[in-house]
């Protein structure tokens, strides 16, 4: 099963309840934070409800743009920051509007709708998007954490990436494709940008979540000159 717009906007609050508190994606904003020049411009792709990375970023003084693909998913992140711009729209095809230059670009738990040719090709668009110095915040899962041998189809051939990794998320089942460390490490290379810190954190949602346990793989990287 791949998950949909329908699907999360099904969810829209109850996705916050299990996922807007998390501690270690909270502490991964905040080491962020004193990188970031004053009133910065970020994209926050997948920004869901808005809570917690669009609210903290806010309180912080930095202006924000979202997208999501859920209708739902937008009206509660205007709600939760009314400074911000968000618009319904599929990162896939998405584009920023004529004449903005964005500082930062976060793309937190929002990757797991695409294939590994889905994220391939978004890891262009982060390049194409920022400019030299600007800022790339990533947080997903990292494959060798997940058995993917036991849960999907093993590793591609070249052991950088694992597809159809078997999940439990708000109820659903699904499948997911996932980078390792070292696939992270090669993609961004190739598109230009250093990896300035990595963090893994161990997520627990709560019990009526009925989702998974999610190790979190948290990437800062900056596009080299």
């Amino acid at each position: 099963m791949m998950l949909d717009a329908s699907f999360y906007s099904s969810i829209n609050s109850k996705y916050e309840d299990a996922f807007g508190h998390d501690a270690g994606l909270l502490g991964f904003i905040q080491a962020i934070l004193p990188s970031m020049p004053p009133e910065s411009l970020v994209l926050d792709v997948g920004c869901g409800t808005g809570n917690p990375v669009a609210t903290t970023l806010a309180a912080a003084g930095h202006r924000i743009l979202g997208i999501d693909i859920s209708p739902a998913m937008i009206e509660l992140s205007r709600k939760a920051v009314p400074s911000g711009t968000f618009d319904v729209a599929d990162m896939r095809h998405y584009t920023p509007p004529e004449g903005v230059q964005l500082d930062a670009v976060f793309n937190i738990l929002s990757l797991f709708l695409l294939d590994r040719e889905g994220i391939e090709s978004m890891s262009k668009k982060w390049s194409a998007w920022l400019p030299d110095g600007g800022l790339l915040c990533i947080c997903t899962i990292p494959a060798e954490d997940c058995a993917p041998e036991e849960k999907g189809k093993g590793y591609d051939a070249d052991g950088l990436c694992a597809r159809d990794i078997g999940f439990r998320f708000m109820g659903a089942r699904t499948f997911i494709t996932l980078f390792t460390r070292k696939g992270w490490a090669i993609l961004l290379e190739k598109q230009g940008f250093e990896i300035v810190k990595t963090l893994t954190e161990m997520h627990l949602p709560p019990e009526d979540a009925d989702s998974d346990s999610e190790s979190h793989y948290f990437i800062l990287a900056k596009k080299k000159a």
